[in-house]
């Protein structure tokens, strides 16, 4: 089982302020005055690499302790592979890669038992920075470091429903929610069709591929039905994942001029 090490982490971390830190500088340097919305606009509509995706993939998460304590509860344990969908985007200026993505995965369950059924989702949000080392005819690889949270949703129901004829019985039910600071370690390579320099890649279609480690740096204590509980078993989005992504190239610079 994965079980990141204090130090490591405090490590990961000064490398990711170190990433963070930089592009801020660069953002600083690009800026000379004035209203400061207006600078940034002028930064982002500035032609560079770019794009926006949809992205599918799988996670293989460590719910080994969260499983122990379910089973030995007398509840099922719950899947610890997903499928996730989610969406996102990054800029490449100079050999500085900046992205954003939201993902989901898709809701999973389990009733190995005849009293309860026990079902899980996720959610998590990052924000990654890397550093571009191939870049040739469109294909690009580069190493990903991120910093995000994550969502871990568990859901307890009474096993108590047969059919749809007793869709009048009361059944119990829990739910409970916990949140982690995530670190995300990952390569990435992604592949412009038909790249064109001058244009940057702009209305091209984009393939890419990604593979890499979520880590649950922190977590939150777990709240039942909304009441915070300090007892909870640890559990978190930590484990390896793999993703494919397809998307436009420049599509990133509108969306992101649109919202500000």
């Amino acid at each position: 089982m994965f079980n990141p090490d204090r130090k490591k982490v405090f490590l990961i971390v000064m490398g990711l302020l170190f990433f963070f830190f930089n592009a801020a500088a660069v953002l600083a340097q690009e800026k000379e005055g004035g209203d400061e919305i207006e600078e940034f606009t002028k930064f982002i509509n500035r032609k560079r690499i770019n794009a926006a995706y949809i992205i599918v993939g799988r996670d293989m998460f460590n719910f080994g302790r969260l499983n122990s304590y379910l089973t030995e509860g007398g509840f099922p344990g719950v899947p610890e592979n997903y499928f996730t969908v989610g969406f996102g985007g990054h800029l490449i200026f100079d050999k500085l890669v900046l992205g954003l993505e939201l993902q989901s995965t898709l809701r999973r369950s389990r009733s190995s038992t005849k009293e309860f059924i026990t079902a899980v989702s996720a959610k998590y949000g990052l924000v990654n920075a890397g550093y571009l080392l191939y870049s040739k005819k469109g294909l690009m690889m580069y190493p990903l470091m991120g910093l995000g949270v994550g969502r871990l949703a568990l859901k307890v129901s009474e096993n108590n429903i047969h059919s749809f004829q007793d869709i009048t019985v009361n059944q119990a039910s829990s739910e409970s929610i916990t949140r982690s600071l995530l670190l995300n370690i990952g390569f990435a390579v992604d592949y412009f069709y038909k790249f064109n320099k001058k244009k940057k890649g702009k209305n091209n279609l984009v393939l890419g591929l990604r593979a890499g480690c979520l880590i649950s740096a922190s977590k939150w204590d777990w709240r039942v039905n909304g009441v915070r509980v300090g007892d909870g078993p640890t559990a978190g989005l930590t484990g390896p994942y793999i993703q494919l992504t397809i998307g436009m190239g420049g599509w990133i610079e509108k969306l992101i001029t649109q919202a500000i």
